[in-house]
């Protein structure tokens, strides 16, 4: 009987403690939220700026002038006159082809001219002799027509031996074989002993120019045509860059690239050409661009790029850490109206500039968006249940001591 009583005594303490939480939550829902603290938050006005607007894109460097060492005549090399990797300069004596054949070739068109020469010499003296004898008749009119014939006919004999002499000298030049510009030649394919000949598959050398370097850009065509088309339609402005070559002042895009480890050249360069012939298979056109080279530039190397297509005049932008993702991966910021009430907002993204989101809709120049205290105005406005937010604004410096 007394555990009955006890057991009784307990289910109804219970059962009005139970009764008296459920009161006080539902009694206490609206004090909670019109007492409640206001957030505070760091707000930034959405403003307008001119912006550069860039790509980043991939490129791969290659000498400015490259030069391919081949023989113009067939022979054993003698000797090779060049330090692999070394500069060169244009004249300079690089290899040494047995010059012996071409030699006795020389003279034996040497020779050969001199035949003809004595000809034309003969001839020359008995055209004038019958020349001279044609006005008295002592000889016929074909005489001296066969005689000036005989003339002509040496005289071309001496400039084919003339030609012949010049052809000579110019395959004995050749077994010197001189650097055709001048720049830094890499390895030596062939040494001293082999055998070459002229128009043989492997180059003996190559020599590069590396200063200035260019730097070949893949492009995706219809990003380019929409470029093309803003500039057109006055909504990206060129920018005016210094041609290095001919110190002009003139549109076009400069381009910065950063190394292997990730550091960014020094150096900016700028496109020099664009060939607009659309790769059937990528669907990319190709950019080239001219750089400086400081030493930190080799031949071949995959680099970086980042290609300033234009400024793009009065873009709203706001910083990236601004915005949130929302449901279905909508780009959300929370706006501050003039009453200080916050409230999310969807916005249209449009590209990275920087540290800052450029803005293409949702938004518009001078409404305030939240950059700090993101997450504690968040979080007041899921509580409220669809109720006016109110948000301490307060500076940056208070924030940074909270």
């Amino acid at each position: 009987m007394r555990k009955t009583n006890y057991f009784k005594h307990l289910r109804n303490a219970l059962g009005v403690v139970s009764l008296g939480l459920v009161i006080a939550a539902c009694g206490n829902d609206e004090p909670s939220q019109m007492g409640m603290t206001a957030p505070q938050a760091v707000v930034q006005p959405v403003e307008r700026q001119n912006i550069t607007v860039e790509a980043e894109l991939p490129g791969r460097t290659e000498a400015s002038v490259i030069a391919e060492v081949r023989p113009q005549v067939g022979g054993i090399i003698l000797s090779q006159n060049f330090t692999e990797g070394s500069m060169v300069k244009e004249g300079d004596q690089l290899y040494q082809i047995d010059p012996a054949t071409f030699e006795a070739t020389l003279l034996q068109a040497e020779a050969g001219l001199a035949r003809a020469q004595a000809n034309q010499n003969a001839a020359k003296l008995k055209a004038d002799r019958l020349n001279a004898l044609g006005n008295s008749k002592a000889v016929s009119q074909q005489d001296i027509d066969d005689a000036q014939a005989a003339l002509l006919q040496a005289n071309a004999e001496v400039l084919g031996a003339e030609a012949q002499v010049s052809t000579a000298k110019i395959s004995l030049e050749y077994t010197k074989m001189e650097a055709p510009i001048t720049g830094q030649i890499g390895r030596s394919n062939f040494t001293q002993g082999a055998l070459v000949s002229p128009g043989q598959a492997k180059e003996m050398a190559v020599i590069q120019v590396l200063d200035p370097m260019k730097v070949n850009i893949t492009y995706s065509a219809a990003e380019f045509a929409e470029v093309q088309k803003k500039i057109k339609a006055g909504i990206y402005t060129e920018k005016q860059v210094v041609n290095p070559q001919t110190g002009e002042t003139e549109s076009g895009h400069l381009v910065r690239v950063y190394l292997d480890d990730g550091t960014l050249y020094d150096k900016a360069g700028y496109i020099k050409f664009s060939d607009l012939t659309v790769n059937p298979t990528t669907g990319s056109i190709f950019l080239q661009a001219q750089f400086e080279n400081d030493g930190s530039l080799y031949p071949g190397m995959f680099l970086r790029t980042v290609v300033e297509q234009g400024i793009e005049e009065g873009a709203l932008v706001i910083p990236q850490k601004a915005v949130t993702q929302g449901p279905g991966g909508i780009s959300m910021v929370i706006v501050i109206d003039e009453k200080n009430v916050a409230s999310f907002r969807p916005v249209e993204i449009s590209r990275a500039h920087g540290q800052n989101w450029v803005i293409a809709g949702g938004l518009q120049e001078g409404e305030r968006v939240v950059v700090k205290g993101l997450q504690t105005v968040q979080s007041a406005i899921q509580r409220s249940g669809g109720q006016d937010v109110h948000v301490d604004v307060i500076s940056d410096d208070v924030f940074t001591q909270l």
